[in-house]
């Protein structure tokens, strides 16, 4: 049944004096008052009323909810630790709430569902974080990477100390957009895949594979070890070929297939060479030695000449020392141009027979030599007769 207390205002409460045990409710300040028969108004009930007043109430025991919450608005200050089990839900989602650590995180940090919730966002990010070891399963985007790179095997791919690349091997191809414009630091071992890009500095080791032009014609068969480019243009002033070993010799050779091969030297310039006498190639004969480099031989062409030319020296100054080709006629002895079909400054010594030239009579000699030397010599059919030239007119040796 239930039980019906007094009940008035406050004012109505101090006009009276209850007796004892009487109970009083004020239904204005919701206050419970208990009478003792002699106090008007009876006294402040000292349960209820007592922790109702209290702004620092105090527990003597646990407290159990009793599967009820704790709901309402202010701050819950506690010192010590708090142990829950079941979701704990902190913040509601607007924007303002904030959680303040202050303290070290002991445990994991392990979230409810695999690959859902991130750390951080593009426009609040972290400062810095210090991690012994990071397990990345998909994308690592980074702006830069401070410290060195090393491999599952420990092997160190990228030293940040020296800055060297050192890993024994760099395989796979960087997806589109992701080479770097420029690569400065030194890579040493071996690289399989394509490089892209312009190399400046020494490539020491062995490369294996074809080489192709941009248009992708063929320079270098890494099949059958032949160059096969139309044109071949080197970035300095010489294109060497040398033997892997000091006991063998070099060979070069040039096939064409059902033609005529070809060695071509030629001189490209923007001025007029026409009247030129400039050398356009020279083919050189030389030894390296523990005496230095030396040319001891040339084979040199300009725009009607053909130089053949051995000298000791490698100076190549002396004119006796030349043989020289021009417009059909042969200087020995001399840079030329000759005179004659053969023109020899110095001495002839014949092993066999020398044939003069041969002339039906004293017009058709006159005709192919229009400016006789001192000391030619010809055979003249009219007569028989060889004649010499004694500088002044055409004489009969018999």
């Amino acid at each position: 049944m239930a039980l019906q207390v007094r009940r008035g205002t406050n004012a109505e409460r101090l006009g009276i004096t209850p007796a004892l045990g009487e109970l009083i409710f004020t239904t204005d300040s919701k206050r419970l008052y208990v009478g003792d028969g002699s106090t008007a108004g009876g006294l402040a009930s000292a349960g209820l009323e007592s922790l109702i007043a209290d702004t620092t109430p105090q527990l003597g025991g646990n407290l159990d909810l009793n599967g009820q919450s704790i709901t309402g608005t202010g701050s819950i200050n506690i010192t010590g630790t708090i142990s829950a089990s079941g979701n704990i839900n902190l913040g509601d989602g607007v924007a303002g709430d904030v959680l303040v650590i202050g303290g070290s995180i002991q445990g994991h940090l392990v979230p409810d569902t695999d690959i859902t919730w991130n750390l951080g966002s593009g426009s609040k990010q972290f400062n810095e974080a210090w991690i012994s070891q990071l397990n990345v399963e998909n994308q690592l985007t980074v702006g830069r990477i401070m410290g060195s790179l090393i491999a599952d095997d420990s092997t160190v791919v990228f030293d940040s100390e020296t800055g060297l690349v050192t890993a024994d091997q760099l395989t796979g191809t960087l997806p589109a957009g992701v080479i770097p414009a420029a690569m400065t630091s030194n890579i040493t071992g071996n690289l399989t895949g394509n490089a892209d890009g312009a190399h400046t500095g020494t490539f020491d080791g062995d490369m294996t594979g074809s080489l192709f032009t941009d248009d992708s014609t063929l320079v270098v068969d890494g099949v059958n070890g032949s160059m096969h480019a139309s044109s071949f243009i080197p970035n300095g002033d010489q294109i060497k070929v040398s033997s892997l070993s000091a006991a063998t010799s070099v060979k070069q050779q040039i096939i064409s297939l059902d033609l005529d091969s070809e060695l071509i030297l030629t001189r490209k310039s923007a001025s007029d060479l026409s009247a030129s006498s400039a050398t356009l190639g020279t083919i050189s004969f030389g030894v390296e030695d523990s005496n230095g480099a030396k040319s001891g031989a040339i084979i040199l062409g300009n725009r009607n000449s053909l130089y053949l030319m051995a000298d000791s020296t490698g100076v190549f100054t002396d004119a006796t020392l030349a043989v020289t080709l021009t417009d059909g006629k042969l200087a020995v002895g001399s840079f030329g141009p000759a005179t004659e079909k053969l023109d020899v400054v110095g001495n002839i010594k014949a092993s066999g027979s020398i044939q003069p030239g041969v002339y039906a009579d004293n017009t058709a000699r006159d005709a192919a030599i229009t400016s006789p030397v001192a000391g030619m010599i010809v055979f003249n059919t009219t007569g028989t007769k060889f004649q010499g030239y004694t500088g002044s007119a055409w004489a009969d040796l018999n």
